[in-house]
């Protein structure tokens, strides 16, 4: 199950091509997952930004087609189903998700890409059981 400031599950995706993805290894950047099309085609235009926030992103789909960024391929949809219709899944480099929900465009998608590499894990106090 994918939730809020959890890390990913260890999927295994799919890409065209039939290369098994394994999420744990996409560690090491911002990881943006997308479901819309729409959406995909307006990041491609500031992919420049994208890649100079250190993120890295993809499309899912259940099937095959095209696409202007790399596509995964999640066959049963399982994390398909959790990112909402134009909507985004967006980890920080430990694939702690940060943000799942709906985003307008890329300017906000790359927003929230801004405040996922802002954060500092280290600059956090863990949480206490006492609290």
């Amino acid at each position: 199950m994918v939730s809020l400031r959890k890390p990913l599950p260890p999927y295994a995706l799919l890409t065209p091509g039939g290369q098994r993805i394994y999420l744990p290894d996409l560690k090491g950047k911002i990881l943006v997952l997308l479901r819309d099309l729409g959406l995909a085609w307006a990041l491609t235009t500031r992919q420049e930004e994208l890649s100079a926030l250190e993120a890295q992103a993809f499309l899912l789909s259940q099937e095959a087609r095209e696409s202007p960024l790399p596509l995964l391929l999640d066959g049963e949809g399982n994390l398909i189903q959790a990112i909402p219709e134009q909507g985004a899944l967006i980890a920080d480099p430990f694939l702690e998700v940060y943000h799942l929900g709906p985003v307008q465009d890329a300017k906000e998608l790359l927003d929230w890409v801004r405040f996922v590499g802002a954060q500092c894990p280290e600059c956090v106090l863990p949480e206490a059981e006492w609290l």
